[in-house]
């Protein structure tokens, strides 16, 4: 039987006050890393390439740039799980980073497991300041659940084989051949237990009992790809995909957002914001081309799956390089009104910004517009004078959603009426939510009339 397991980690944080050479800072104490023993991390890049930061006494710090070289880099690769070395880098090529300055003088062999165990000066001590925080770029390599997807569709295209060679009167011996040079793409994965109704397990039922080990099963048409360029961070940038051993880019003939859509979501985002053309002198690329005329569906899982032209065919220059723009899953605002307002009727402007993750409510207009498809929850708050009453509409793009969806008659026995209510909304890309305040009603300013919202599952 075949066996998969995923180890799931929670995350959380809580603030604790650290010391460096400068001032007392509040920081956020990593618990995700005291659980897992996670000790080290890229910063200022992506997943492959950053500034080297290692977990101490609770909190995260730098690593100096004395004698920080290639075999140091190695060790700071092998720990988080990647392939190897490319460069390491000095002068805090990714930023300068903040707090301790942990390590300095690291001394590596090359062959050590994690960089604590390499010689250095000893925990915080240091000469140097963040101007020479080191960094290195790793070669990347697949997560092993991204090794069971890979390997998951090559099942897909091997059955497809196996019922044509069977129509050949061919034997399992010559397919046996076939998978023998899929052999060495990728490492093998662990085996896993609960994946009989997959692809994988359809293989095993083909082969009647002549059952293949996992690690025969190897990686041949799904790429690696990664978000890169100067302006570039994990939800935007210049598209790349590693094939044949290096990094290339995407030209942008017949590039839009299905192919950009794709991306995102192999990217572990929701969907795209935008599909990027036309790189700028900043953005381009450089070395191979490996894509072009890429034609997907959108419904893919990955960019390989997608119709293009053969690896490295192109008729591009890297200033066609292709980009995306990917949506996040986070979306949500809090804010107040500023002042009293009434008489007339007016769309109601929550112009006191508590929080805007995302950037997706407007507070110029009063409008949050919902940067993906999804159920979404809403919040509001009102008060006002017992003279005066309360008459609010709920509106998604500009039409009355709830009529009446706030009402007070200003009947309280105080000074004040205050009156509340929440929904939870359906609603598509592009849609937007915002209310508006009845002719001859009044809202009073102040934190205690507030409107707020958030994303609480995309579709």
């Amino acid at each position: 039987m075949l066996a998969i397991a995923v180890t799931l980690a929670l995350f959380a944080t809580q603030s604790v006050a650290v010391r460096d050479d400068q001032d007392v800072h509040p920081r956020k104490r990593d618990l995700a890393a005291d659980l897992t023993g996670r000790t080290v991390r890229l910063q200022g890049g992506n997943s492959t390439y950053g500034r080297v930061e290692v977990f101490h006494d609770g909190v995260w710090g730098t690593v100096c740039d004395d004698q920080f070289d290639v075999d140091d880099g190695k060790v700071v690769c092998r720990q988080l799980g990647l392939s190897g070395v490319v460069q390491v880098y000095h002068q805090a090529t990714f930023g300068e980073g903040t707090g301790p300055i942990w390590l300095d003088n690291v001394d590596c062999k090359g062959d050590e497991l994690r960089i604590e165990s390499c010689g250095h000066n000893g925990w915080n001590v240091t000469d140097c300041k963040h101007e020479e925080d080191a960094g290195v770029a790793c070669q990347d390599s697949p997560t092993e659940l991204q090794l069971l997807e890979l390997m998951n569709e090559q099942a897909f295209h091997i059955i497809q084989q196996s019922k044509f060679i069977k129509q050949r009167q061919q034997t399992i011996d010559q397919l046996q051949q076939t998978l023998e040079s899929l052999r060495n793409a990728v490492q093998p994965v662990q085996l896993y237990d609960n994946i009989q109704q997959t692809e994988i397990g359809q293989l095993s039922q083909e082969f009647d009992g002549n059952m293949l080990q996992l690690s025969d099963l190897k990686e041949v048409s799904t790429v690696s790809i990664r978000l890169a360029g100067a302006d570039s961070n994990e939800l935007q940038g210049r598209v790349e995909v590693f094939y044949d051993g290096q990094w290339g880019t995407i030209c942008d003939d017949s590039w839009g957002i299905e192919e950009a859509n794709v991306v995102c979501r192999q990217l572990g985002f929701p969907q795209a914001k935008e599909a990027t053309t036309s790189a700028s002198s900043r953005d381009a690329g450089n070395g191979t081309i490996w894509l072009d005329d890429v034609n997907c569906l959108g419904n893919e899982t990955s960019l390989s799956q997608c119709a293009h032209r053969d690896w490295g065919d192109h008729n591009c220059k890297h200033e066609e390089d292709a980009g995306v723009v990917c949506y996040d899953w986070k979306a949500g605002f809090s804010a107040s009104l500023s002042s009293r307002i009434g008489t007339s009727e007016t769309d109601i402007i929550f112009n006191v910004i508590d929080a805007n993750i995302g950037d997706h409510y407007d507070q110029t207009t009063g409008t949050f517009r919902a940067p993906l498809d999804g159920y979404y929850m809403f919040f509001f708050n009102g008060y006002s004078y017992s003279t005066n009453e309360m008459y609010i509409d709920l509106m998604i793009n500009d039409s009355v959603y709830k009529d009446q969806w706030v009402y007070d008659n200003g009947s309280g026995r105080d000074s004040y009426d205050a009156a509340s209510n929440s929904i939870i909304l359906r609603l598509n890309m592009g849609d937007e939510v915002k209310l508006r305040l009845h002719s001859g009603y009044y809202l009073n300013g102040g934190v205690q009339t507030s409107f707020s919202g958030f994303l609480l599952s995309a579709v």
